[in-house]
């Protein structure tokens, strides 16, 4: 199960990680993965009801590149963690 202890690295797509949550910040439910932010970025894994993998969803506030920048680098982040 991936954790926010899991999140080793310091930066997601060339910035600084700002936050890692594993639970909703307004009134601290489990989002059952986790999530990690930047200033102009962020990304939620977790797993998938029916399928054994995890589901990435993902934004960038800088446009499709930062965002394609984003999704790799939150594959690498959750396949390592998961390794």
């Amino acid at each position: 199960k991936l954790s926010s202890d899991d999140v080793t690295v310091t930066e997601l797509a060339g910035e600084p990680i700002t936050a890692v949550l594993s639970h909703a910040p307004g009134n601290g439910a489990a989002i059952g993965g986790i999530k990690v932010t930047t200033d102009n970025a962020w990304f939620a894994a977790r797993p998938s009801g029916t399928e054994d993998k995890y589901k990435i969803y993902a934004e960038s506030l800088k446009g499709a590149e930062h965002l394609a920048e984003v999704q790799t680098a939150a594959k690498s982040l959750v396949d390592a963690a998961l390794a």
